[in-house]
């Protein structure tokens, strides 16, 4: 008897738990809302060993494993064999790098445009001034569609949480994030930058979604380019968000050259922390730093370099000796770099 056939043959023995007329498919009540009749169907998944769940009454959905059978007050060890099974297919989920000890999910983006998504497509076509392919969708991971994403990668989103109310929330923010924002993915591929295109009922121009909340990585966005490790004259090119080192890329370097590293940080505090992950991923020590920085005083004053320089000496104390050059790049006619359908003047200052 397989695994997954020992689990149902339990459940079925719970109180008013009942056959489907599919095969490998019961239905018994929900632990989670509780309705007076048995909705929560429980059957095969396709293509596999495990068992997935799905509440036709509440949200409650995802895969069978140990903290399901403990909620429906069964011994998650009743079978070793489907437990071997579910924390084979868990672990394939997540990898670790042995260089910067990071943890990793493996999920991609989709490979195809769908043409509900056409207000993404637009809104990327305007701002990056050119025709957006499924190689750009793959290059800058961008995410057109939040639940096609996760329909893609055969994840469920809502597996951690398990309140009722919150996953009726999480499943109301799905459908916002599907229709009308556009997302970008982190080099961790657990965390979705969103950017909101039209909605009409969320009023952030930006929101972050992380995957799975047990991966604590620190935030950073890099675009799946190819590097030559072994390059002699390698340029690490950095910027505060995701579409300023998209723009970075797009404006300055148009060929591959595959000696360029393009990395945003988030913040700009966190340029220091980013740099050296990057440097455990690479090996670039004699890197050529570049950092295409936001001008948070661009229309305030002529000299906001100079207000600036301080601050990134500051923050990089005395490790910037280690570094053959970092120069600062600003755009005197925007904030940043982010949309090349706005005009762009460079001043640049070398930081050391």
């Amino acid at each position: 008897m397989e695994g997954y056939e020992i689990i149902l043959e339990q459940l079925l023995k719970l109180p008013d738990s009942h056959k489907t007329g599919t095969i490998n498919q019961i239905y018994m009540h929900c632990p989670v809302c509780n309705h007076p009749k048995p909705k929560l169907y429980v059957g095969l998944m396709k293509n596999s060993k495990l068992l997935g769940y799905d509440c036709k009454h509440c949200t409650f959905q995802g895969k069978v494993g140990p903290e399901f059978l403990s909620m429906v007050g069964l011994d998650s060890t009743i079978s070793k064999e489907y437990l071997h099974d579910y924390k084979r297919n868990k672990k394939q989920i997540k990898t670790i790098s042995p260089s910067t000890k990071m943890e990793k999910l493996n999920l991609k983006v989709p490979d195809y445009i769908n043409p509900k998504d056409k207000n993404k497509i637009d809104y990327l076509e305007n701002r990056l001034q050119k025709t957006i392919t499924v190689n750009d969708l793959k290059k800058y991971k961008f995410v057109l569609n939040f639940e096609d994403f996760f329909h893609y990668n055969n994840y469920d989103f809502l597996q951690f949480e398990k309140d009722y109310k919150q996953r009726n929330y999480l499943k109301y923010l799905a459908k916002e994030f599907s229709n009308h924002f556009v997302g970008t993915l982190s080099v961790d591929n657990n965390k979705i930058n969103l950017r909101n295109i039209d909605s009409e009922h969320i009023n952030k121009r930006y929101m972050v979604y992380a995957i799975d909340k047990s991966i604590n990585n620190p935030y950073m966005y890099m675009p799946d380019i190819p590097i030559d490790l072994c390059t002699t004259n390698p340029i690490i090119n950095m910027c505060e968000g995701n579409y300023d080192i998209i723009g970075v890329k797009e404006r300055f370097i148009i060929n591959e050259s595959f000696n360029n590293v393009f990395v945003a940080v988030g913040t700009k505090k966190a340029y220091r922390r980013v740099l050296f992950q990057v440097l455990k991923m690479t090996g670039f020590l004699d890197a050529k730093i570049n950092i295409y920085a936001d001008n948070d005083v661009w229309n305030k004053s002529d000299t906001f370099i100079e207000h600036e320089i301080p601050i990134y000496r500051e923050m990089f104390g005395e490790d910037i000796k280690i570094f053959d050059s970092i120069t600062l790049t600003y755009n005197k006619l925007y904030k940043d770099f982010g949309d090349l359908s706005k005009p762009c003047k460079i001043e640049s200052i070398i930081l050391k």
